[in-house]
């Protein structure tokens, strides 16, 4: 039925620039839109600026290395968004998601300790962050009952607590300053947000997820798999894909979308534009705001995104861990005075203002310990990244520092890198913001904030007719790239919906 309805509505259109729906972007929220709504049986252009795709799971190659341009791990692997969109478009599971003995290895708040990938191990290590980060064993009985609630928390309880804060979570158990900061740490990692600033309910259901689903781990073949794969579900279904077809323009007329204009010059037209750049730019750079009611545009320029950071790439000649991962934070060792959120929030504060950190948190995957292919024999590559302002706000030091900082910690944190580096690429925030095509460079540009998720996100659908939004900057729930992908899957079907009610 889906593909007749669409075929109906396509009769009269002439075939070469002419498209039932266009997507900009070929990340995971473009190229799961571009690729559904081509098995709904639409006639898609998928168009991307750079010469490769992937957006921000994209990659380049040096020296035998096959590098991602981002920093990523994958927390639900098939089980998640990935899996369910290759099985909607008739590919099955064509993913390979990899997983390693030990999924990270955690250095910082005074913790040395391996995370086991076996859930019957977790105990042991959870006793040993305990002791090693000087716990206060009192409180022991709270937080465990705290992570009992996360767990056994039902969906409406979850919603409930959607338009409050981590920190206001914990509040419920402790008012110590050293738990609040740990794990308010580890929580507010999804989303690049501090505990006092990150969704509660938004980070419970992640969390449930992350445990239930225990699939934390890595496609063969480098991030770009899986946009690419969806790219190839997308063409099996008749969508045309474009690379170095960047967007400048998309077109409205009469409060209607028109099509869009590439390089300044070339012309696309069709009844639907999908945008996966931020909110921000889409209104304010590619449409025009002129175009928008007034109170929309005011909340799009309240919009709060996340945080970002610079980023290392770093090929080794020789492997110096097996660890999937090594999260942590440097000077490893501090006293417990030092372990507050009131000192996080100094910290954060000096974010916010564009200054060095006292303290330099750091995350850094190491892909070729999931795939060995993606490192030349022996070798070993590293993806490291340390949270750093958005564009937006001005740096009080220089850029080369955030650089350093940044590469001070991996190699205190990772014992042999330094030594044993045959290659290191920085990557600052601007050059990350020019590949993703995102102003600000935001990792995830509406932010999971208590006032930013659940039925307080942007929805896919603008006040302009035809145009819709998907990626991290509207709609669903989730980490990082699943968000984007589930979004690109709920932004397809609603225009599916719409189109067959003859909204637009």
């Amino acid at each position: 039925m889906a593909e007749n309805k669409a075929s109906e509505k396509r009769e009269g259109l002439e075939s070469g620039n002419r498209y039932d729906a266009i997507v900009i972007g070929t990340g995971m929220g473009g190229s799961a839109c571009g690729a559904l709504l081509a098995k709904h049986g639409f006639k898609v252009l998928i168009l991307e600026k750079n010469p490769r795709i992937g957006g921000s799971c994209s990659y380049y190659e040096k020296d035998g290395f096959k590098i991602d341009m981002g920093t990523h791990m994958f927390i639900r692997g098939n089980k998640g968004p990935f899996g369910t969109c290759t099985r909607r478009l008739g590919m099955g599971t064509p993913l390979e998601f990899i997983r390693t003995r030990n999924i990270a290895w955690l250095r910082g708040f005074n913790v040395d300790a391996r995370v086991p990938s076996n859930v019957f191990l977790m105990p042991i290590f959870i006793g040993r962050v305990l002791v090693q980060s000087g716990f206060p064993l009192r409180l022991i009985p709270n937080v465990m009952r705290m992570f009992y609630d996360i767990l056994k928390m039902p969906p409406e309880k979850i919603e409930e607590w959607d338009g409050r804060t981590i920190e206001e979570f914990m509040a419920q158990y402790t008012e110590e300053p050293f738990v609040h900061a740990l794990i308010g740490f580890l929580l507010g990692l999804y989303f690049i947000l501090p505990p006092w600033q990150a969704s509660a309910g938004e980070s419970i259901w992640n969390f449930q997820r992350f445990v239930y689903d225990s699939s934390l781990g890595y496609p063969k073949g480098g991030a770009v798999a899986i946009p690419a794969t969806f790219l190839k579900g997308a063409e099996m279904h008749g969508a045309k894909v474009m690379t170095n077809a960047g967007v400048t323009k998309i077109m409205v007329e009469d409060g209607k979308v028109a099509g869009v204009v590439v390089k300044d010059k070339d012309k696309f037209y069709a009844p639907v534009v999908v945008s996966t750049t931020s909110l921000r730019d889409t209104v304010f750079k590619l449409a025009g705001s002129q175009y928008f009611p007034k109170s929309y545009v005011n909340r799009v320029e309240k919009i709060k995104s996340s945080f970002i950071a610079v980023q290392a790439k770093i090929g080794l000649k020789k492997k110096v861990t097996d660890v999937g991962c090594v999260c942590g934070s440097y000077p490893r060792k501090r006293s417990q005075k030092d372990i507050s959120l009131e000192e996080m929030k100094k910290i954060f504060k000096n974010l916010e203002e564009g200054k060095l950190l006292s303290y330099t948190p750091i995350y850094c995957p190491i892909p070729s310990n999931f795939d060995p292919d993606l490192a030349p024999p022996g070798r070993q590559l590293l993806t490291a990244c340390a949270v750093a302002p958005t564009t937006d706000i001005e740096l009080q030091d220089d850029p080369k520092a955030w650089i350093d900082d940044m590469l001070t910690a991996l190699y205190d944190l990772v014992p042999g890198a330094k030594e044993n580096a045959i290659f290191v690429d920085t990557f600052s925030v601007e050059a990350m913001a020019n590949w993703i095509g995102k102003t600000s460079g935001a990792a995830v540009t509406t932010g999971q904030t208590p006032d930013q998720v659940g039925v307080n996100r942007p929805g896919h659908r603008t006040p302009v007719s035809g145009l819709y939004i998907c990626g991290d900057g509207a709609g669903s729930r989730g980490v990082g790239t699943e968000l984007a992908c589930q979004s690109g899957m709920d932004c397809a079907d609603l225009i599916f919906n719409d189109w067959r009610n003859y909204l637009i």
